[in-house]
C-alpha cells in the first residue's frame, strides 16, 4: 500500500515538475522574444544579426536561439544555430512525422502575427530529433522565431 502510494506520488511529482518546467522554457522564450525585437528594432539588422550569433549570449545559448525568415521570399535571413541555413526557402521542409510546420510558422505570421507551432526538430546540443516548440513573431517585413525543446 505505502509503495503504490510512493509510485503515485512520484509521478505526480514528475507531471508538476514537467509542467512548471515547460511554463518556465515559455517564459524564457516570450522574454527573450520581446528583447530580441527591441534590439533589432533599435540597432538594425546587421548588428542584431552579429549581436543573436554570440555563443552563450543574451541570444543564444543552449537550445534558445533566434532564427528570423524575410516574409517577402520566405527565406532565411538569420538562423542562430546552423547558419548554412540562411538564404534558404524551408517552406516545403517537414518534420519527421510529415508535418509542414514552416509553412505553418508562415500562416501564423501572416494572420495572427505571432503565435506558436509544435514540430520535431535536431536539437543543438544532443542533435537528437526532439519535440519543439517555437514562439513567432512578425515585426516589419520578418518574423523571429525562438523556441524550447521538450
Amino acid at each position: 500500500m505505502l509503495r503504490g502510494l510512493s509510485i503515485i506520488l512520484g509521478v505526480c511529482f514528475l507531471f508538476v515538475a514537467n509542467v512548471a518546467s515547460a511554463e518556465d522554457k515559455k517564459a524564457v522564450v516570450t522574454k527573450m522574444m520581446n528583447d530580441a525585437i527591441a534590439h533589432y528594432e533599435k540597432v538594425g539588422s546587421e548588428q542584431a544579426f552579429k549581436d543573436f550569433a554570440v555563443k552563450d549570449g543574451d541570444y543564444n545559448h543552449g537550445e534558445y536561439y533566434i532564427f528570423i525568415t524575410d516574409m517577402t521570399d520566405y527565406s532565411l535571413v538569420f538562423h542562430g544555430a546552423n547558419a548554412k541555413l540562411v538564404g534558404k526557402n524551408l517552406e516545403k521542409l517537414k518534420d519527421t512525422d510529415g508535418k509542414q510546420f514552416v509553412l505553418e510558422m508562415r500562416k501564423v505570421a501572416e494572420s495572427t502575427g505571432d503565435g506558436w507551432v509544435d514540430y520535431k526538430w535536431p536539437h543543438p546540443v544532443t542533435k537528437k530529433i526532439t519535440q519543439k516548440y517555437s514562439y513567432v513573431r512578425t515585426t516589419g517585413k520578418v518574423y523571429f522565431g525562438i523556441g524550447y525543446f521538450e
